[in-house]
């Protein structure tokens, strides 16, 4: 599209392009006559998600991770359940009031409150006595904005009775005035509360507008302690759930470390087994050297034996020992028994420490020193020898007999006593060794058990130390809390009228531009030959009754006068004999304009003193007129006054302008469809001529509502389709076309009928217009003419 079409186009709908938007803004004014003032208020929230501290030292800045905790606040900030909880405790404080407060509600809206709520809902709120001042305040800023007349006591129980009445049912009137269009306590109202987050700060800002002060402020209020409440709430929860996770696990773990200690307790306890490790080492060290300490007990007992029967051997005084050997030897048997009583009691003095076996003890000493002392006496008295049988003094010898006998008996007590021990050692060996292997099993089920608790443990503190970092990061604060809004907010009423007065424009040109865009019809010649695929003869305006300033009489016979010149042209260069030029002329579709065509051309024809003859079927009468219009619509959006001109000469009879030899009609019958030429429609209908015409025109009907005879277009010498510029080009029109074009070919011409005026200026030019000096100058400007005119 040129610029010039461009503005031809505006400049055609340029009343309606004006009067849309002036009705929707006179709409929007209309609308808006009643004042509606809002008052609006803000807070603002500090998060600490992008710059708050952390328990976690090492916690390094994430940007994502940031938006996403910015993401998650603005998300529940905006949560239905938040928005139910707000509306629930502005209408409990509301109900709870005693009379209207502006601080809280105006009085004409507590009034309409009072008139929409059933009776039977103050059920639900509590009206226990107030105690004398309020509870403490859920946060800082409904500390200072609480109507002191109400408990909050009992209000927190209205808004659990109200929240329980709301959950009960989707009949009761708490859920209808929550999903219903309420102005103050429904889903819809609440959910205009507005959440930003202020550039990359730490700062999120709440606002809202409402028709009343008091109720803007106190929503925002509310808004404030539910949505920081319900913050934490979650990040806490979250993080308290995994406490708790970890303290369950950390029970049963040390439950578990317990009944494995416990076991090894009683496994100890059943063995007498302080320290099994150092235990069984001690006993192994001890046998060893018992084992030793009784092999060199044996080795010096045999020793001590050899060396008193040598003494026995040399001392040979059996004759003299006899007499008292019996005293001798039986003191000497006691001497033994008491030597291994003395023996034993220190061994269990040794291992026990026992008072009893040291009392014992000394008994047992004093009868062997008494009984030593008989022996010895006893000895002396054996001693009367002097000399040996070897000759040797008997005094020497025996108190070496004496004390290897001694001895030896000492000797055996002892190895009996280490007899003993070696027995007990065995058994405390069997004791020992499977005790081991069940020790090591405990140990490692401690082992394994302990080490689960402490892995469990770790866990529970990064827990613990994570729950806390969410409790200091979802410290969400109030530090702004919402003001008292004193005058309302300036109206939108301009901006919504110019918005309606713009978008009335918007929408207006943006259908005119798409119905330019797809409009397919045939609406010119250039656009009719690219659809038709046929050349062109020419195209006739609207015949309109008030054409304005345009000389609609040159125009019409201009164009007709380059249709006629043409078709002289093409015949003059076709090299038919036909002394007679025949004239087809026809379209598809009914009421196209055929009859005026072709009688014009004839009267043009006329003119240039050519001989014609018209041909037209009697069936259709094309010239009929119809009764004026007056279409006021058109005339007030600028349009063209689309009423035709049936007075004007260019829509005259046939008969007004042609002789009547000049002018006939034909039947249409069974030998209409065999007429090869136009002497066969007039011997066909018995019409006879007084002359031989220099040009036949025949119009022939409606090709898809008639049949036709097709060697009357092989006999023509032109064929002129004649089209309606306002309708679309069919399919079933092109069908028709197509079945023709075989017989008729290069013969086949065509013709625009009813085209706008502005369409002509492509045959004629700049069409001959009274313009003001600026119009002309204007147009020049935008057909890029200007300078090359100056410089002309």
């Amino acid at each position: 599209m040129k610029i010039i079409e461009f503005i031809r186009l505006i400049l055609k709908h340029l009343r309606l392009l004006l009067i849309v938007p002036l009705l929707l803004a006179s709409l929007v004014i209309l609308l808006t006559l009643k004042p509606h003032f809002e008052f609006s208020s803000q807070t603002l929230l500090y998060t600490g998600l992008a710059s708050g501290s952390s328990i976690e030292m090492d916690k390094t800045f994430n940007y994502q991770a940031t938006n996403t905790a910015f993401d998650n606040l603005i998300n529940i900030i905006q949560s239905r359940e938040t928005q139910e909880e707000v509306a629930i405790r502005l209408l409990a404080q509301h109900l709870m009031l005693p009379k209207a407060n502006p601080k809280y509600i105006s009085s004409a809206n507590f009034d309409k409150l009072k008139v929409k709520i059933p009776h039977e809902l103050y059920a639900y709120v509590e009206k226990g006595k107030n105690s004398g001042g309020n509870s403490i305040a859920l946060n800082t800023s409904e500390g200072l904005l609480f109507p002191p007349e109400i408990n909050q006591i009992n209000y927190e129980k209205t808004v659990k009775n109200l929240t329980a009445l709301k959950n009960s049912s989707n009949t009761n009137f708490v859920y209808e005035l929550l999903n219903f269009e309420d102005p103050h306590y429904s889903i819809n109202a609440i959910s205009s509360v507005k959440s930003l987050r202020i550039a990359n700060s730490d700062l999120i800002k709440l606002t809202y507008q409402v028709d009343d002060p008091g109720i803007c402020q106190q929503t925002l209020a509310i808004y404030n302690e539910v949505c920081i409440k319900n913050y934490r709430n979650i990040k806490e929860n979250r993080s308290d759930a995994v406490v708790k996770y970890f303290e369950g696990q950390l029970a049963n773990a040390n439950e578990k470390l317990k009944n494995a200690e416990d076991k090894l307790l009683e496994f100890n306890k059943s063995y007498n087994i302080i320290n099994y490790y150092e235990q069984s080492k001690a006993v192994a060290n001890v046998k060893e050297d018992m084992e030793v300490e009784y092999n060199n007990k044996k080795a010096d007992l045999a020793g001590i034996e050899a060396a008193t029967k040598r003494l026995e051997k040399k001392l040979n005084i059996q004759d003299a020992i006899q007499l008292k050997s019996n005293s001798v030897l039986e003191k000497k048997k006691q001497l033994g028994d008491l030597n291994y009583k003395i023996a034993l009691t220190q061994a269990e003095i040794e291992s026990s420490n026992d008072e009893l076996s040291k009392v014992r003890m000394i008994g047992l000493k004093k009868q062997s020193e008494s009984l030593s002392n008989d022996i010895k006496q006893s000895i002396n008295e054996l001693y009367s020898y002097q000399n040996t049988v070897d000759g040797l003094p008997v005094s020497k010898v025996l108190p070496d007999w004496m004390a290897n006998t001694v001895e030896s008996e000492n000797i055996k007590a002892k190895l009996k006593v280490m007899d003993v021990d070696n027995k007990n050692f065995q058994k405390q060996y069997e004791i020992y060794a499977p005790a081991g292997a069940n020790i090591t099993r405990i140990e490692r089920e401690i082992s394994v058990s302990e080490q689960g608790y402490i892995e469990i443990l770790h866990g529970l503190n990064l827990a613990k130390l994570k729950l806390q970092d969410n409790a200091l990061s979802s410290n969400v604060k109030a530090i702004d809390p919402p003001f008292y809004p004193l005058s309302p907010m300036p109206t939108k009423r301009k901006i919504l009228i110019i918005a309606a007065a713009f978008l009335g424009f918007i929408l207006t040109f943006g259908i005119i531009i798409i119905m330019e865009y797809f409009d397919d019809t045939l609406k010119n010649a250039k656009k009719a030959g690219e659809i038709l695929k046929l050349p062109s003869l020419g195209m006739m305006p609207k015949i309109l009754l008030h054409p304005k300033t345009i000389n609609l009489p040159f125009i019409q016979n201009r164009l007709i006068e380059i249709i006629t010149q043409k078709i002289t042209q093409f015949l003059s260069k076709q090299s038919s004999e036909n002394a007679v030029k025949t004239i087809v002329l026809f379209s598809t579709q009914k009421m196209e304009g055929k009859t005026v065509f072709a009688g014009n051309i004839a009267r043009e024809l006329k003119k240039e003193g050519k001989r014609i003859l018209f041909l037209n079927y009697s069936i259709e009468q094309q010239n009929s007129k119809k009764e004026r219009k007056f279409p006021f619509l058109n005339r007030l959006l600028g349009y063209p006054d689309p009423t035709i001109d049936f007075d004007n000469s260019f829509l005259s009879d046939v008969t007004t302008y042609l002789e009547p030899s000049e002018y006939c009609t034909y039947t249409i019958d069974e030998s209409f469809y065999k007429a090869k030429n136009y002497k066969d429609l007039l011997e066909q209908n018995n019409i006879k001529l007084d002359f031989t015409p220099d040009y036949v025109i025949i119009e022939l009907p409606p090709i898809i509502y008639n049949n036709y005879p097709s060697e009357l277009f092989t006999h023509s010498d032109i064929d002129i389709l004649v089209c309606r510029s306002n309708r679309l080009w069919s399919e079933a029109d092109q069908s028709a076309l197509n079945d023709l074009l075989p017989i008729s070919g290069s013969k086949m011409h065509f013709a625009i009928n009813g085209v706008e005026l502005k369409e002509v200026e492509s045959l004629l030019g700049e069409l001959p217009k009274k313009r003001s000096e600026f119009r002309n100058k204007i147009k020049t400007m935008f057909q890029f003419q200007f300078f090359t005119k100056n410089q002309i």
